[in-house]
């Protein structure tokens, strides 16, 4: 368990769910510094306004007087990483930053919360933390991205409940054993890691048999009731002596009466009206399950009521970047077929279908492009233009990246729905061909994981700069 005035050191600092960890392992009483290769990231400012120090640079001289090391995972497939190698030879312990908030979120008087699943995971956890902080439960929330409400990744609180996004990449979130989790969803994706959909449902199966428990609630797992994955887990655990709850169509917790509109979504639940600012089908899944399990855990319907009315998202998970008399834009993470025909779904819904929808899609790995190609190749059907930016390598080894490309995901998408696409380069490049294409009344969603947001600012401060001429 984390020690009071324990010197830990992380490495790769910058990163949404290392700079998060951080903050809440400072204030668990730890003395927190770190390091990351890249400069200032979204999650620095919040390290530097709580007083934790970190450089950018890795230099083994970062270790004098360290007692632990916390690492992001991957930075153990890189060879001769100098900190690292040095941290192991004066014997110094190195964990993962998930095995360190494992760790706080098994501390005594804690109820550990997670979500997990291959889509959803980020919206779904801010949204029970949001749901839980408006119910004065006062949780700890750790989500892997930036939260403006928050103006973090993470939440901290005083209250019982802990809740983290718990991500299956890696079997990362083998370190967390909570009493509740929810599942969105199960697919295949992670192709560098998991060799097939098999070992996904492993690795899922081996998360729920790893719970905790809580005297009070027992242990609880609400999975998603229509999706084939998860109802594949479920048959797996016949033998698993947990609650299951089932949410969604099929299930025994389910939205009726949705209405879909420009502003949001409203529906009811438990003999009672919602409403959502978020947009899409998909969103109200994830309100169904964080709302039941904000209950199990004891919110009054009347402040969750207040809590998702007042949610606004999380970011990049379809953010407004922009709304200007000219052209709207979103920007968004989703980089796998299922998301980005979710996410274009919910941008159809937010602008209606007489204006011109753009699709901007920079690929996330050359492996996981090649793997999902089929299933990429028809997921932007409601977009009236798209455009392919160069695919983002990641982890991807040079056998990976020589597999596929931007431009044959571009040929497969017109092949296959006859909706025009292009590939146009890098980002900067991307960016340059919509300012020249855009037409008033337009609207733009930008998606990936990687460098893709740089589209959306992009072309947010052309715009902005337009408006001052």
């Amino acid at each position: 368990m984390i020690r009071a005035g324990e010197h830990i050191h992380v490495i790769g600092i910058a990163g949404s769910g290392a700079a998060g960890a951080a903050i809440l392992l400072q204030r668990a009483g730890a003395q927190v510094d770190g390091c990351d290769a890249d400069g200032p990231s979204p999650y620095t400012p919040p390290l530097e306004a709580v007083g934790i120090r970190w450089q950018v640079g890795h230099d083994p001289a970062h270790l004098s007087g360290v007692d632990r090391v916390a690492i992001t995972p991957a930075l153990r497939a890189m060879p001769h990483h100098a900190e690292l190698d040095a941290a192991e030879a004066a014997g110094i312990p190195v964990v993962t930053w998930q095995a360190l908030l494992g760790e706080l979120m098994e501390a005594p008087g804690r109820i550990g919360v997670g979500v997990t699943g291959t889509h959803g995971k980020s919206t779904t956890t801010a949204l029970l933390g949001h749901l839980l902080a408006v119910a004065g439960l006062d949780p700890t929330v750790e989500v892997g991205a930036f939260i403006p409400a928050w103006g973090a990744s993470v939440r901290p609180g005083d209250g019982p409940p802990f809740v983290v996004e718990a991500d299956e990449f890696g079997d990362n979130f083998l370190n967390y054993h909570p009493a509740a989790t929810i599942v969105t969803n199960v697919e295949m994706d992670h192709p560098d890691y998991f060799a097939d959909v098999s070992a996904v449902m492993d690795s899922f199966e081996r998360f729920v048999r790893g719970m905790g428990t809580d005297s009070d609630l027992g242990r609880l797992l609400l999975v998603a009731a229509d999706d084939p994955g998860a109802r594949e887990l479920v048959a797996r655990l016949d033998d698993w002596d947990g609650r299951i709850v089932r949410y969604g169509p099929a299930g025994e917790v389910a939205a009726s009466d949705v209405m879909l509109t420009p502003e949001g979504t409203a529906f009811t639940l438990f003999a009672r009206r919602f409403e959502s600012l978020l947009a899409g089908p998909h969103n109200v899944l994830n309100a169904t399950a964080a709302l039941a399990l904000a209950r199990e855990l004891g919110a009054d319907l009347d402040r969750l009521a207040e809590g998702l009315a007042t949610f606004a998202g999380a970011g990049r998970r379809m953010e407004l970047i922009a709304d200007t008399p000219r052209v709207t834009i979103y920007d968004d993470y989703g980089h796998h077929p299922t998301e980005v025909r979710a996410t274009i779904a919910a941008a159809r819904q937010r602008v209606g279908t007489k204006r011109r929808l753009w699709a901007v899609f920079e690929p996330h790995m050359y492996s996981r492009t090649t793997l999902l190609l089929e299933a990429f190749s028809t997921a932007f059907t409601d977009a009236d233009e798209v455009v392919i930016a160069d695919i983002f390598a990641s982890r991807d080894t040079p056998e990976a990246m020589a597999a596929t490309s931007a431009e044959a995901l571009a040929d497969a998408i017109e092949r296959a729905t006859g909706t025009p696409a292009i590939s146009t380069g890098d980002v900067d490049v991307t960016t340059d061909y919509l300012a020249e294409h855009l037409a008033d009344g337009d609207a733009v969603l930008v998606m990936g994981a990687g460098k893709s947001y740089r589209i959306a600012r992009g072309l947010a401060e052309r715009l902005a700069g337009e408006a001052e001429s």
